[in-house]
């Protein structure tokens, strides 16, 4: 993440067109609201009891009192997501639409259902809904979800589903961490009691974490990227239960992914660097119900060339590095570890911790006789975190939340970058619910973080990129003073 481009131009035109974007945005929402709920009946429409609106969404609004400017979405971390603390999380809104097109009257019968589902996000900082004070820059809106599933249809338990949807399920909300087995993509699967398949396709990007590569290749050198490469994912998990009441569970995950050659038919020569490439991912998680509120998970992933992804809390089909001699990922590995725990003290207290690990080895190699620089290429990269939460419930409406995290980042033969943050965030909750997950929440926030020289030179989190840290410049000290509301139902 950069500098918010604040000296940006501000003329009629680009105001004009973001808000027409903004009226567009908006307009695609409402009628797809209005579809599910107005079609003939003919194409059975759904309305009442048969349709369903969920939203998440946070928004506020942050400074730094040592730089005097705005640092809402600069996170202090050195990984990506909220690994590390997510206070310092920027503006997201996520509506989503289901339609019961058959609804059965027990969990057992015959079922139909659709699900729409919208990111919204501010692309140039600014005021969320305000695109008029941004330059004219509106804020974007997309697709997260977009499918439709048949359930207990030709045996009991068995569901498809067809279209783009989320494919995941191990989360650590302190982090904002999906991990294990995030594939959300477009494509198909069946799922059937603990199995579930899909296959899935993703267009093909990679990155060594300063760079990121195209893999989209210009086919008559006139330096466009015509040969547009689609990365096909074949993804399967399995869950099982064991120990009666406890619910423990162990899940297997595994992919397979396949990039074919690009080319642009019969005898049509392969590009050097486009050939085909391959990749495989093994997993697995372990849950523990340790009674009273209390669980733990363990996951480990292992995945090899081009779903190699898992630096930083990427996903498998993150590629990172660079290719070898050979124009292909083979020969590089990434790994992903993952402790995820939570306590709960009564009614006085909720405890989560979250300890990550992660480390990738690129399918590059310095040749004979170079010597790798801090600049990369690089061949290796690890990175870690520990991070612990507690949530008070000192009145059923004030819960303060203390958090402290310690992290480690190390980018090719760069010093090790680290960073300690600590946050105290006093937090009101109408509801009166007695637990971390209540909502909504107002909030305060203050977070404190000291990073060592190396993470500063190398400006490793958004945070220190948006006060211009670097080599003999800024502070290994940063401040972030907020306020936020979030919500989800």
């Amino acid at each position: 993440m950069t500098s918010l481009k604040t000296d940006r131009p501000s003329v009629p035109s680009k105001r004009i067109a973001g808000r027409r974007a903004v009226v567009r945005a908006l307009g695609l929402v409402a009628a797809s609201a209005i579809c599910l709920t107005a079609a003939p009946r003919s194409a059975h429409a759904v309305s009442g009891e048969n349709f369903e609106w969920h939203w998440y969404s946070r928004l506020g609004m942050a400074w730094s009192p040592v730089y005097g400017q705005n640092v809402q979405g600069a996170s202090m971390n050195l990984l990506k997501f909220g690994i590390g603390g997510r206070y310092e999380e920027d503006d997201y809104s996520e509506p989503s639409f289901v339609a019961h097109v058959v609804k059965g009257a027990t969990p057992d019968d015959f079922y139909v259902k659709s699900e729409m589902t919208f990111a919204i996000w501010r692309q140039w900082g600014g005021v969320f809904m305000q695109p008029a004070s941004n330059g004219g820059q509106s804020i974007t809106v997309q697709f997260n979800q977009a499918y439709i599933e048949a359930g207990n249809f030709l045996v009991p338990g068995l569901a498809v589903w067809g279209g783009a949807r989320f494919f995941r399920e191990q989360y650590a909300p302190i982090g904002d961490y999906f991990y294990l087995d995030d594939l959300s993509a477009q494509g198909g699967g069946l799922s059937y009691k603990g199995l579930n398949l899909a296959i899935l396709g993703r267009r093909t990007f990679g990155s060594d974490g300063q760079v990121v590569y195209n893999w989209n290749l210009d086919g008559n050198e006139d330096n466009g990227n015509e040969i547009e490469r689609f990365r096909t994912i074949f993804a399967g998990n399995y869950k099982f239960e064991f120990g009666g009441e406890a619910k423990h569970h162990v899940k297997v995950h595994a992919e397979a992914h396949v990039l074919p050659a690009a080319k642009r038919g019969v005898g049509t020569p392969v590009p050097d660097d486009g050939k085909a490439d391959f990749g495989g991912v093994i997993g697995a998680k372990l849950h523990l119900g340790l009674g009273q509120g209390n669980w733990s998970d363990t996951a480990v992933r292992f995945g090899t060339g081009i779903a190699n992804g898992a630096a930083g809390g990427s996903k498998t089909y993150e590629t990172w590095g660079n290719r070898n001699d050979d124009g292909t990922y083979q020969g590089s590995f990434g790994i992903e570890a993952v402790e995820h725990v939570g306590f709960r003290i009564g009614d006085v207290a909720a405890l989560e911790g979250l300890a990550t690990f992660h480390y990738t080895k690129a399918a590059y190699e310095a040749p004979a006789g170079v010597t790798p620089t801090a600049d990369g290429p690089h061949e290796k990269q690890f990175d870690f975190s520990v991070q612990a939460n507690a949530t008070i419930f000192a009145h059923k409406n004030f819960h303060p939340v203390i958090e402290a995290s310690f992290q480690g980042r190390k980018d090719g033969v760069q010093d090790l970058g680290t960073a300690v943050k600590v946050s105290v965030v006093p937090t009101l909750v109408p509801t009166g619910e007695l637990s971390s997950g209540a909502r909504p929440h107002f909030k305060l926030i203050y977070t404190a973080a000291i990073y060592n020289d190396a993470a500063k030179q190398y400006a490793q989190s958004a945070y220190l990129q948006r006060t211009g840290a670097g080599p003999n410049t800024g502070s290994t000290v940063g401040h972030y003073i907020g306020a936020r509301t979030d919500w989800y139902f």
